[in-house]
């Protein structure tokens, strides 16, 4: 039998264990290296071709062995913990809102949970349909994606309800440019300072379109500061093959001008004026009523147990003042619980993101943590009192449907990137082909 037979045999003995079709491949042409490097050191100590390769295999050890212990590594895998934080914020969202619903003197609520509900179950059924498909087509095709979701934006203007100037229910569908701009920085890697200025333009060009329609301000800023995050992470890693300090100097030396020219425009400088001192004097202002309210929820909040406070009718605890609600009605220990499990939530996806092997999950897993950071963030300072409310959802507690998909969609490719852990192979840089022509001896 001949070298290469032998070897084939053993490669072809040792998958069979493997169940993951994808990962087959990619194990074989790992051992396979591994192999000729073993081969090569035998050689090197004067062994010839065949006795080489056959001490390789035989210190490989047994195909069989080897291919059931390569197959637990390289099974798809079930977050399990992320996902049974997700169906507990769920249930947290329905008990608070039937808790609501008992304590209101006008209109109830016990429909809005039937269809609550609805929408969780076939969100559920969603995550599994995105768990399955494979993540890296972001990779492949991260133009394309970008460019689709700016059209449906577009798309949607005409047929659109808008509200003060803008489009509403679109707050949601925009944190999807956040997880795909993880191919943006994918596509652009190794381009130099040209694949910096090119992921600018990409994120500059979608929140431009978002400032344009949509009505929620944290979107738009979210999807800014996320992708600067990334681009500040990828440059860290030497994605881009520049000098890190030019590299962070072009991310970041737009702002300052930018800030400057809006704040010269009197319109934009009165509105933060007038921002900062709602926050800081509510009482004085029509529009720091919800922000004096829940500060004096707040103020009376107790360690443990309920506390005396009037809900009446308020449209805005079903959904953006949830958490406000759990301090009043539960206290300061119940509310401090759904803040710690959601940053447990949120912080496992970073953890599992930044522990990739495959730079493309790595980015596409570390946009699907922030827009559950982004949107958390924003939603637990408005019910703080910290921060003017801000119309965005705490993802799969807050009262919402197509929100609710998106935050099911998102957690999904999440899902999908664990689950292609030690499956997909690395996508490698293809440097450009040089033709060298040499003279003819």
């Amino acid at each position: 039998m001949s070298r290469f037979d032998r070897k084939e045999e053993y490669l072809e003995q040792m998958t069979d264990q493997i169940r993951s079709k994808r990962a087959k491949g990619l194990i074989a042409e790992e051992i396979s290296r591994h192999i000729e490097d073993q081969k090569d050191a035998y050689r090197q100590d004067g062994d010839d071709e065949n006795t080489a390769m056959a001490k390789a295999l035989e210190q490989m050890g047994d195909p069989v062995e080897v291919g059931k212990q390569l197959d637990k590594i390289h099974r798809p895998k079930i977050e399990w913990r992320v996902l049974a934080a997700a169906l507990v914020l769920c249930c947290i969202g329905i008990f608070v809102r039937l808790s609501i619903d008992k304590s209101m003197d006008g209109p109830t609520l016990y429909f809005a949970v039937e269809k609550q509900l609805l929408f969780i179950a076939a969100g559920f059924l969603l995550l599994f349909a995105v768990y399955f498909l494979d993540y890296s087509f972001i990779g492949r095709y991260p133009k394309i994606i970008w460019f689709l979701l700016i059209a449906c934006i577009l798309i949607y203007v005409p047929f659109g309800t808008w509200v003060n100037g803008r489009l509403s229910y679109l707050y949601a569908y925009g944190m999807l440019f956040i997880p795909a701009y993880g191919g943006i920085i994918y596509a652009y890697r190794k381009k130099g300072y040209a694949g910096i200025i090119k992921c600018l333009l990409f994120c500059m060009l979608a929140v431009i379109i978002e400032s344009q329609f949509v009505a929620q301000s944290a979107v738009y800023l979210s999807l800014l500061l996320s992708s600067l995050l990334m681009l500040f992470k990828a440059v860290s890693m030497d994605w881009f093959g520049t000098s890190k300090r030019k590299a962070i100097a072009i991310i970041t030396g737009w702002i300052p001008v930018v800030l400057f020219t809006l704040l010269l425009r009197p319109y934009q400088f009165e509105r933060l004026c007038s921002m900062i001192k709602i926050i800081l004097y509510p009482e004085r202002y029509p529009k720091g009523y919800h922000m004096l309210l829940i500060r004096n929820i707040i103020s009376e909040t107790k360690l443990f147990g309920t506390s005396d406070f009037t809900l009446g009718y308020q449209q805005g605890f079903n959904n953006d003042y949830i958490l406000t609600y759990v301090f009043g009605k539960w206290g300061i220990a119940a509310g401090i619980f759904i803040i710690v499990l959601f940053i447990i939530f949120t912080g496992r996806m970073v953890y599992i993101s930044l522990n990739q092997k495959n730079s493309l999950g790595m980015f596409v897993g570390l946009g699907c943590s922030l827009v559950f950071a982004a949107q958390g963030s924003v939603y637990i300072l408005s019910n703080l009192s910290i921060q003017i409310i801000a119309q965005v959802s705490l993802p799969f507690v807050s009262l919402e449907g197509a929100g609710l998909f998106v935050n099911f969609i998102v957690l999904g490719v999440m899902m999908s990137v664990f689950r292609n852990t030690n499956i997909i192979k690395e996508i490698p840089y293809k440097a450009k082909y040089a033709i060298k022509i040499v003279r003819a001896k």
